[in-house]
């Protein structure tokens, strides 16, 4: 963003009414040149390692269109620069008299769909750092008692299934199971959501990390560790997290039949204007199509809506 912007607004300083450019002389375009380029070649190289990967397995995605659009700009603003002559008269800019480069558009779309990656890990991150607390709220010790009747705290990890366990009042149950002896409310909105607490009684189940109330009851120990419903909650999620979305897998469906046509377009392009016109707006025509074509919008949708979609789970 720090760089983008300034590139962003340069470019567009003749779009403002009564000015023609923000900087005088070549001044602009090598600033463009200079702050766009560690956006496109730092910033953009995992999206050009995805688009080359993705050309090597014939698995076309977006980051194909948006590898070979970024591309096609700054290389196509370079030959500008540097070698304004291939280009015929008629392509010069009315006010700058240069042919105009496109330093900005690789440099928005590539920050843009970076954004996107960034608020989709955010997003991961939030889920995960909930997924700890979530975790955090099993006690790691648990009053067991003995058939003799001797009670001991011992570490969660310690215990058996089948152990007879102490819930007293107020404290967390440790483990899954069911109650034993005695009754009392524990509050399970943390699983069910709902706020008003459940009543239990010999024979009811119980799930750990749920909150018991002003009552003290035995209960049996019956699953435990990575077994617990708390536990396979935390794996679902997990998973799920390294998996992508039906709405990401469906945008990958879409840009596998959406690239291919757009390269064909972009060569139709290509050997129209060839025939008709010149090679230089032949490949004008071609990177118009491409950096039109480039799919940042989608770049941001998908992954802001992995986000929301996440944020409210």
């Amino acid at each position: 963003l720090a760089f983008t912007i300034p590139v962003f607004l340069i470019s567009m300083g003749e779009m403002i009414p009564g000015v023609h450019e923000l900087l005088p002389g070549n001044w602009s375009v090598w600033i463009q040149l200079v702050l766009s380029t560690p956006v496109v070649l730092w910033g953009g190289y995992p999206f050009f390692e995805r688009a080359v990967s993705s050309v090597r397995t014939l698995r076309l995605n977006m980051f194909t269109l948006i590898g070979i659009g970024t591309a096609a700009a700054f290389l196509f603003s370079l030959t500008a620069m540097f070698f304004p002559g291939i280009f015929p008269v008629s392509m010069h800019d009315v006010h700058t008299h240069r042919i105009p480069v496109y330093f900005e558009s690789a440099a928005v779309i590539i920050t843009l769909v970076l954004l996107g990656q960034i608020l989709e890990l955010r997003a991961r991150s939030k889920t995960s750092s909930s997924l700890r607390s979530l975790l955090g709220l099993t006690p790691k010790t648990a009053n067991v008692v003995f058939v003799d009747g001797v009670e001991e705290v011992i570490a969660l990890k310690d215990i058996q299934p089948g152990a007879t366990l102490r819930v007293k009042a107020n404290e967390s149950i440790p483990t899954d199971g069911q109650v034993l002896e005695g009754s009392g409310f524990v509050d399970e909105s943390m699983i069910t959501g709902e706020s008003m607490p459940v009543e239990k009684e010999p024979g009811s189940k119980l799930v750990g990390g749920t909150f018991n109330g002003s009552s003290t009851f035995l209960m049996r120990a019956e699953r435990l560790g990575k077994d617990t419903l708390l536990s396979q909650i935390v794996r679902l999620v997990s998973e799920a997290q390294r998996s992508r979305a039906p709405v990401q897998r469906l945008a990958d469906v879409v840009s596998g039949y959406f690239v291919p046509t757009v390269v064909l377009v972009a060569v139709a392009a290509f050997v129209t204007w060839l025939l008709l016109g010149s090679l230089a707006s032949a490949v004008v025509a071609a990177v118009s199509v491409l950096i039109i074509a480039c799919p940042c919008a989608l770049g941001l949708a998908t992954p802001m809506s992995v986000m929301v979609g996440t944020g409210h789970g």
